[in-house]
């Protein structure tokens, strides 16, 4: 498994065009309510539920707990919030891979949850979000004062009411490096002095009298941005979701996941971003339900598969793709073609034959051959045979029919492991496809020399002990699993376990197995 890959993915960002109203004061709503938004938006997962407890909004936005109810409603009566099993899901965001092309984002920057923005009045907050949204973040725009502020020439910002409250608003930002603004191509920003000055004169407003010039025709355009030091990368924020997902549900079964490695986690999300990347939100649910019984199985073992990396993969995700995520995919499979929990939203979702597909082609490329081959029996046991289903297809090649690209993997499972004079050879496979030993290649080739001379089958046989180049020894006495085989190495590891726990800086440990 290759490390996370997260090019091309797409993430929960601002829905720009709900912020340029708002900011435009289209939108009524309360400024606790705007802050939740900015403040929860990294915490947005791609189905958008909000990975962000309510106490640490509480804590973030210094708001009581009768205060955030308040917000939550009024967010959910304006259409932007919902509540489901226990979750709030946004409505405020949309789904991005953050590319140049896409328009109808809103970048997430750190300055969004700045006091002088978080804890600024109304009229400020709209003014701010504006700017931000009428353009690309750092890349100025052409705009007419007159645009800016309440007149009875031209229409514009209208919770703006005079040109000195526009002034007030303006200088405040451009001084404290927020803003910049272009007059007659002169940039102006926090380190000039002249600006105040220049803006008045250019707009023909008099500081003695008060009074500006104005002119049903003419207007005064001015090009205006986020500054551009706000907009860089160390400057932006990043969405988060996923790992604060992952934590979440980590904590839910009392797994210290503070001890894993720092590389671990993102292994888990890059599986989550192709499973979004192939199906949509469904994948997620995917992911997510293979998470929760990886975590609820495994519990502190989870800590121990960690111990079992390199730089190129982990245990820890091994796991929950070998045993959890592609059991999943193998029941959804079946369930589709058997018609069977039709209620399901999962299988519901991939009754449709193109989902299906891309379902079948996934399955092919991820499992094992053990996967493979409790898959075809999972098939027979509901009377449904791979070669009717290649026959239904019309397309004989073999990379568009995933029907064929499937049976051809399974018959050369079969094919590959030759037992001579063995009448339910299948059977035998199957079997060792339930004890999970069908990758270990050694062991197949040992055991099928064994059988040759036993000629038992397998499920009578008398107790015939193989061992291969991994210790792995199977009889029918004491038959592991190939989760249980872990537990040897979890022995293996303690020692080391409990040295990274004294030592959590430690270098990170690295097994070979």
């Amino acid at each position: 498994m290759t490390g996370i890959n997260s090019k091309g993915t797409k993430t929960a960002k601002f829905d720009r065009d709900l912020f340029f109203n708002i900011g435009k004061g289209n939108l009524p709503i309360t400024g606790n309510a705007i802050n939740f938004m900015l403040y929860t938006m990294p915490y947005v997962a791609k189905d958008g539920r909000i990975y962000c407890s309510k106490q640490q909004i509480r804590t973030a936005l210094y708001l009581q707990h009768k205060t955030l109810n308040r917000v939550i409603s009024e967010l959910k009566l304006l259409g932007l919030l919902s509540e489901k099993d226990g979750f709030l899901y946004s409505h405020f965001h949309v789904l991005s891979n953050g590319e140049k092309e896409g328009k109808g984002y809103m970048k997430n920057i750190k300055a969004f949850t700045s006091n002088d923005i978080l804890f600024s009045n109304i009229n400020k907050k709209r003014f701010f979000l504006y700017i931000a949204s009428f353009s690309r973040i750092g890349v100025p725009k052409l705009v007419s004062v007159e645009a800016l502020y309440s007149n009875k020439y031209h229409s514009g910002v209208d919770y703006i009411e005079s040109y000195q409250e526009l002034c007030e608003i303006l200088f405040e930002f451009v001084q404290k490096g927020y803003f910049v603004v272009y007059i007659n191509g002169q940039r102006y920003d926090n380190t000039s002095s002249d600006f105040e000055q220049v803006f008045h004169s250019y707009c023909g407003y008099d500081q003695v009298t008060g009074k500006q010039r104005m002119s049903k025709i003419k207007k005064h355009k001015i090009a205006i941005q986020i500054h551009d030091k706000l907009a860089t990368k160390t400057e932006t924020v990043a969405n988060q979701s996923s790992k604060e997902e992952f934590k979440y549900f980590a904590e839910q079964y009392n797994i210290y996941h503070e001890l894993m490695r720092p590389e671990t986690i993102p292994f888990f999300i890059n599986i989550q971003n192709e499973l979004y990347d192939l199906f949509g939100t469904a994948g997620v649910d995917l992911y997510r339900h293979a998470l929760v019984s990886y975590f609820s199985t495994e519990e502190e073992n989870v800590l121990y598969h960690d111990l079992m990396s390199n730089k190129n993969e982990t245990k820890a995700a091994n796991a929950l793709m070998d045993f959890y995520l592609m059991k999943d995919v193998q029941s959804i499979i079946v369930n589709v073609l058997a018609k069977e929990n039709t209620n399901d939203s999962i299988v519901q979702y991939f009754m449709n034959k193109n989902h299906l597909s891309n379902l079948i082609n996934y399955f092919v490329q991820k499992s094992s051959d053990n996967h493979k081959i409790l898959l075809d029996e999972a098939l027979e046991e509901h009377n449904i045979q791979l070669d009717d289903l290649v026959k239904k297809s019309f397309d004989l090649n073999t990379m568009n029919n995933h029907w064929m690209l499937l049976n051809n993997h399974i018959s050369d499972i079969y094919q590959h492991i030759q037992i001579e004079n063995m009448e339910n050879q299948k059977e035998i496979i199957r079997q060792w496809a339930k004890d999970g030993i069908l990758a270990k290649k050694e062991w197949i080739k040992e055991a099928s020399e064994q059988l040759k001379k036993k000629i038992t089958p397998f499920i009578s046989r008398e107790t015939i002990e193989i061992k291969d180049i991994h210790s792995f020894v199977k009889t029918k006495a004491n038959r592991k699993n190939s989760k249980d085989s872990y537990a040897e190495q979890r022995r293996n590891f303690q020692k080391q376990f409990i040295e990274r726990v004294k030592e959590k800086n430690i270098k990170d440990i690295t097994v070979n197995f």
